[in-house]
């Protein structure tokens, strides 16, 4: 089986990833495989380069990697970034000061190439902090020279829900605001997006897009989906998600990638 010129990307949280934040092993056994046989895998993820170094570690991709919901691409391989795009901080700061006012339970951060920057902490923001494993600071960035590359918000999902609203009620040129759970608002430079970050790894890489396939679970993974090749969903995104896809594979705890993977070795078998 020649697997050359195929390339598969995919969203880590409620994808790639499992339960308890494991990455299951039918998707590691099938990565490695689909790798060896020529293919090549990389990840599309709202982390940081940090925090999604311990999934890179484990899949060894050999694409484009996509960080910070499509304002990075990283290579892994070569511990380099390929592109990147950041938050004009004036405007930003503003329109984080605008629902840090409104929504006085938000949890808020910023999010640097190196360090994740608290403004206000609640449940959330811990829980998050404890699952990213990266190193963080109180208080906003106070170089100037330092990129802010994304804004989070988190709160109980229907407060996140209002938060999202709200934005739709007043301009906020230069930035997009997108949910990536239940319990996150990103607000994200308006040029970025995941999808517009695999066209640009496509090109780098030398992918025709055709030959692209994409899994991802939830609405900031839109885009990415929009622009590959192949549209997957895993069982456990939502229904809407699922109505767009070519192809809904199996629940993330039990292996969703693995299952893609399957499907394109039964194609090019």
């Amino acid at each position: 089986m020649n697997l050359q010129g195929i390339l598969l990307v995919s969203d880590l949280d409620g994808t790639l990833i499992g339960e308890n934040f494991v990455v299951p092993q039918r998707n590691l056994d099938a990565i490695a495989r689909f790798q060896e046989a020529g293919g090549s895998f990389a990840i599309a993820t709202g982390r940081s380069i940090r925090s999604g170094a311990r999934y890179a570690a484990l899949t060894h991709p050999k694409g484009p990697c996509i960080c910070l919901n499509g304002t990075i691409l990283y290579d892994y391989l070569q511990e380099r970034m390929l592109w990147n795009c950041s938050l004009e901080q004036t405007s930003a700061a503003g329109y984080i000061q605008t629902l840090y006012d409104q929504f006085p339970t938000a949890g808020i951060e910023y999010f640097c190439q190196e360090t994740i920057h608290i403004l206000r902490r609640n449940a959330y923001v811990t829980e998050h902090l404890n699952h990213e494993h990266v190193s963080w600071q109180d208080g906003p960035p106070i170089d100037p020279t330092q990129p802010w590359y994304k804004a989070l918000f988190a709160d109980d999902a229907d407060k996140k829900d209002a938060m999202e609203a709200f934005t739709h009620t007043f301009l906020h040129p230069g930035v997009r605001f997108v949910s990536s759970s239940e319990n996150y608002l990103e607000m994200l430079p308006e040029q970025a997006s995941k999808g517009k970050a695999l066209m640009r790894a496509a090109e780098f890489a030398g992918f025709c897009m055709q030959n692209v396939y994409a899994i991802g679970d939830y609405y900031n993974d839109v885009e990415l989906l929009d622009a590959a090749g192949v549209a997957v969903v895993p069982e456990n995104a939502p229904d809407d998600l699922k109505e767009r896809a070519d192809l809904v594979v199996g629940h993330c705890y039990h292996g969703a990638v693995a299952d893609l993977i399957e499907e394109i070795e039964r194609q090019y078998g």
